[in-house]
């Protein structure tokens, strides 16, 4: 008999990529696709204290103590912003034998060689991608007189 992988879902009520996600949904989400994807077992997730340094709720459910196989969350958003916190989530992830489902973004990290994906995709974080924009610039508006773009 094959045996029930188990994952635990990890909420955290920072903006992804502009937008915040009610921890009801992220949850639903999370259930729906552990359930539904990975036929696995879904534990109820745990929500990220917003006024922590580090990310203490992702730390504990990668120790050895919390038995599950893997963490799913909605985004590699979800993750911290420092490159080098980052970085113990992944050793961290890697040396407990854990993996890290990112729902939105189709992303599974089990291997090394997903931390240059993850971290390349984390780009799209920058503001420059998740500022509204209201007016266009001097510049934009001199650009545009010679393309068929315009702003809506």
């Amino acid at each position: 008999m094959k045996k029930i992988k188990r994952y635990a879902g990890y909420i955290n009520l920072k903006p992804i990529n502009g937008v915040l996600y009610p921890s009801s949904i992220q949850n639903t989400l999370m259930k729906n696709y552990v359930t539904d994807i990975l036929k696995g077992k879904f534990y109820l997730s745990p929500t990220e204290v917003l006024q922590a340094l580090n990310p203490i709720t992702l730390n504990t459910l990668m120790s050895n103590e919390v038995k599950i196989d893997g963490i799913v969350m909605l985004s590699t958003f979800c993750l911290p912003l420092e490159n080098k916190t980052r970085k113990i989530i992944y050793k961290r992830a890697l040396k407990s034998k854990k993996e890290l489902h990112f729902i939105l973004d189709e992303i599974i990290f089990n291997k090394i060689e997903m931390i240059e994906n993850i971290e390349n995709y984390l780009i799209f974080r920058n503001e420059f991608f998740t500022k509204t924009k209201n007016k266009t610039t001097h510049f934009e508006k001199n650009l545009l007189k010679f393309s068929k773009v315009s702003f809506v």
